[in-house]
């Protein structure tokens, strides 16, 4: 199985603060949570990957590590270089996993070379791990660094916190059988699309028993179009993955424009 190592992770407290900030979901803002003890401040930007679920139920934390300092609530697309696997002790003395997966932005200069922790400059890791034991020694838990991830095991741990997550966006996309000269387009045309969905999002529905049907107006004449709806359900909609997919299938199928439609499901 393949691992996607890019993310897009959302800062929730950039580096060198000595204020922690969460992200309240309820509210839809930022908000400030504690104030951290004299001289521990955060070595790197901090926050979450959007679209997973870790043990704790909040989203998995990630460390974004660059020359850069960016601020709350900014988005940064970066690659997992790696993670460290962790158990906590909460107050109530419950023992939960919670790990940390570390990022470069696809932006940094100073780190564009690093694709594996073992890359990074001496002593960062450990930095980092040390960190994460005071913080939450401050808090009255106890934070236990158990093994180094690599990459591949870091992303296969996001890929699952992105399994459990909720999924609540339907995305349908439509997609015409036939060119303008009314010939079907190859077979292989839909099934590397087939592939790709059911790859990403782990299933999807096409809609082929009855073929939906599109008209619209090109100049005085009506043209009727053949259509595919595909679906797949998701969580976090990421529109560059999205738009991207469009340009492909508009010059895949030779179309002035591909419709991709979303919506919420409420479920009953």
């Amino acid at each position: 199985m393949k691992y996607s190592t890019t993310i897009t992770a959302i800062i929730e407290t950039p580096k060198g603060s000595g204020f922690k900030y969460d992200f309240d979901p309820d509210l839809g803002y930022f908000k400030l949570k504690k104030v951290m003890p004299a001289g521990l401040v955060f070595p790197f930007d901090f926050g979450y990957i959007p679209g997973t679920i870790g043990e704790d139920g909040d989203p998995i934390d990630v460390m974004v590590i660059s020359e850069l300092q960016s601020f709350t609530g900014c988005a940064v697309d970066c690659r997992i270089i790696g993670g460290i696997m962790a158990s906590q002790q909460e107050r109530n003395g419950e023992r939960i996993r919670n790990d940390r997966i570390i990022a470069i932005p696809l932006v940094s200069v100073q780190y564009g070379k690093v694709k594996k922790l073992s890359d990074l400059p001496e002593g960062i890791t450990d930095q980092i791990e040390n960190f994460f034991k005071n913080y939450n020694e401050q808090a009255g838990k106890v934070f236990v660094p158990q093994k180094r991830l690599t990459s591949l095991e870091a992303s296969s741990a996001v890929k699952s916190a992105q399994d459990l997550a909720v999924k609540d966006n339907l995305v349908r996309l439509f997609i015409p059988v036939k060119n303008q000269d009314g010939n079907p387009f190859k077979k292989e045309c839909f099934l590397h699309l087939n592939k790709e969905l059911q790859e990403k999002f782990g299933g999807l529905t096409i809609y082929s028993q009855r073929l939906a049907e599109g008209i619209w107006k090109d100049g005085q004449e009506t043209i009727v179009d053949d259509l595919l709806v595909y679906e797949v359900v998701t969580g976090v909609i990421n529109h560059d993955y999205w738009e991207n997919l469009k340009t492909r299938l508009k010059k895949t199928f030779a179309q002035q424009d591909i419709m991709i439609q979303v919506s919420k499901i409420h479920k009953i």
